[in-house]
């Protein structure tokens, strides 16, 4: 079995295109021109942006990629926005 990546893309997208957003998350986010990243370092997972800062529910360390991915969904969820995809490229 191959390793997967050690660092992924969540691919973001809103929900209910027809809801007014309401949510601090930058718009390009959601058009794939500021990509989330999941980095494995040292056995951790964390989140990044490619530009600016990661909302704070979301700036802690996570032991396992499911438990990382269990908590954006949830965070998102809240903002009208649910993850579509998870790139990787292994």
């Amino acid at each position: 079995m191959a390793m997967r990546s050690t660092d992924r893309i969540l691919v973001l997208e809103k929900i209910d295109k027809e809801k007014k957003d309401t949510s601090i998350i930058d718009p390009k986010v959601l058009e794939g021109k500021n990509p989330l990243h999941l980095y494995l370092e040292q056995g951790m997972w964390y989140f990044r942006f490619e530009h600016g800062l990661v909302p704070g529910p979301l700036r802690d360390r996570y032991t396992s990629f499911k438990i990382a991915k269990d908590t954006a969904e949830a965070y998102f969820l809240t903002r009208n926005i649910r993850i579509a995809d998870v790139l990787d490229d292994a």
